[in-house]
């Protein structure tokens, strides 16, 4: 866990370094700015935790590094609804067929790692210190806030790390295989893999402590939705219980959630505006923000000069595409371009580069309600809530009368269709325990190389650990190669 710190004042923000030094959590302050200083009023504090939500959609040195959505992009290119025909320029073409995280010299499986870490790294840095700032009697609400911020990054950033570089975590089994790390506390002391149980456990610990902070912080109004508040803690909160089979939790916590925050009318313009009333929490993007081609609309925008248009169309597969009806407003982002059936426009800029990422909306809240209430038996009101979603999106959509695993079924069908390139194929593959079969899904076969199939539960499905981490840290183990 290579932590780097560089607060520059000028920029107001933190910047993350992902340095492959041999070291652990290395805080080194600039000559702008002593890291003392930063931690002495709560003004600066905030200024770190700035830092930290620049760091989700900021350009990391290569053209698929851009925060976030480059983590989201390549969870769903690792399922079987997203893909791509052909290697264009090559961005992510290793992802999709299972070469990038199985790769332990990646840069980019390093990065992902790194990208997490440092999140996590910054949130116990702002937690240690902000109770020793000097005016924080007169911030009282404004601190529960910022508490309430970095408990939540923290356990969002632990959450896909442990998706991602551990085993699934088994409903109702011990989970005492090897997680990640959990830093918890500035340090730069080596740490061992913590049990997956004991992962979930923090994560959980760290979600209820935040929703109990913004709770005490009411006062504060949120600017932006690029910042995190209390129906983004207990978003977060609603996609760990689903994952770890607390679905009573998993119901309550998706509909507090949403509240609030209504299904879009706008499904067809580009899924491009913060602004918009289903986006719960996403980054809002400025002109002199926006990393050009080192974006997630390049990639996914087919339209707009970036690599989507060069080449990297981004499809969907057979099975969604046919389970739509005609009238689904989701279905007609999907078109025939160049020859390429299927070619997504769901994302897309209307000609523009800058445009805001989506991190968490209402409609995948909804899904994780409705599942979460037919696998509680609560059928009646899981064909409710799947009904409240979808007919929205297609107004010829007839409120289900399936039951038991049919509507669980079915609602999980919805979910595919609905979360397309929101990024979160390759988790649901994952807690669903299901196999990963690509074949007779329209993907081209010469592409995916020897990614057409893994069973459920394969080796294939966990990330390697970084060898620059395996280096550097005596006490990390690493998964079966």
């Amino acid at each position: 866990m290579k932590k780097i710190i560089f607060v520059i004042a000028s920029f107001s923000l933190l910047l993350f370094n992902n340095s492959c030094k041999d070291d652990y959590l290395e805080r080194v302050p600039t000559a702008s700015v002593a890291e003392s200083d930063i931690f002495a009023t709560v003004t600066g504090v905030n200024t770190v935790l700035e830092g930290i939500h620049r760091s989700t959609y900021r350009f990391y040195s290569t053209h698929d590094r851009f925060g976030q959505k480059s983590v989201d992009m390549a969870v769903d290119l690792m399922g079987e609804d997203m893909y791509q025909t052909e290697r264009g320029y090559g961005w992510f073409v290793s992802w999709y067929q299972y070469i990038e995280h199985r790769n332990i010299n990646s840069a980019n499986l390093e990065w992902v790692w790194s990208y997490y870490y440092d999140i996590i790294d910054n949130a116990n840095a702002i937690l240690a210190n902000i109770d020793k700032a000097s005016d924080v009697a007169l911030y009282t609400a404004k601190v529960n806030n910022i508490k309430g911020q970095a408990l939540t990054y923290r356990a969002h950033s632990l959450y896909n790390l442990v998706q991602l570089y551990a085993d699934r975590y088994v409903p109702g089994g011990a989970n005492t295989h090897l997680g990640v790390p959990l830093p918890l506390v500035p340090t730069q002391d080596a740490l061992p893999r913590a049990t997956v149980a004991e992962v979930y456990a923090q994560i959980n610990s760290d979600l209820d402590a935040a929703i109990a902070a913004f709770g005490a912080a009411s006062s504060v109004s949120r600017p932006s939705k690029m910042e995190i508040n209390i129906n983004v803690a207990k978003a977060v909160k609603a996609r760990v219980a689903l994952t770890i089979g607390q679905y009573a939790t998993a119901e309550t916590m998706a509909k507090e959630a949403r509240t609030g925050f209504a299904l879009t009318t706008k499904y067809d313009s580009g899924f491009r505006d913060i602004n918009d009333t289903e986006w719960i929490w996403g980054a809002d993007l400025i002109t002199e923000q926006q990393t050009s081609y080192a974006s997630f609309f390049s990639q996914m925008d087919p339209y707009f000069g970036g690599y989507a248009t060069l080449g990297n169309h981004k499809l969907a597969s057979t099975t969604i595409y046919d389970f739509m009806s005609a009238t689904d407003v989701r279905k007609s982002l999907f078109v025939t371009i160049s020859g390429k059936p299927r070619v997504g426009k769901k994302f897309t800029g209307n000609g523009e580069w800058t445009n805001d990422y989506v991190f968490i909306r209402s409609g995948e809240m909804y899904l994780i309600e409705a599942e979460a209430q037919a696998r509680q038996g609560k059928d009646a009101d899981a064909q409710t809530t799947i009904f409240n979603l979808v007919s929205v999106r297609d107004k010829n959509y007839v409120k289900p009368t399936l039951t038991g695993t049919a509507l669980i079924d079915h609602i999980l069908m919805q979910r595919r269709c609905e979360l397309w390139g929101d990024g979160q194929r390759l988790f649901d593959i994952k807690r669903l325990n299901i196999d990963m079969d690509r074949k007779g899904k329209g993907h081209t076969e010469s592409l995916w190389s020897a990614a057409g199939f893994f069973p459920a539960g394969d080796k294939n499905f966990t990330f390697l650990i970084p060898k620059q981490e395996i280096d550097a840290n005596p006490k990390m183990v690493q998964n079966p190669l």
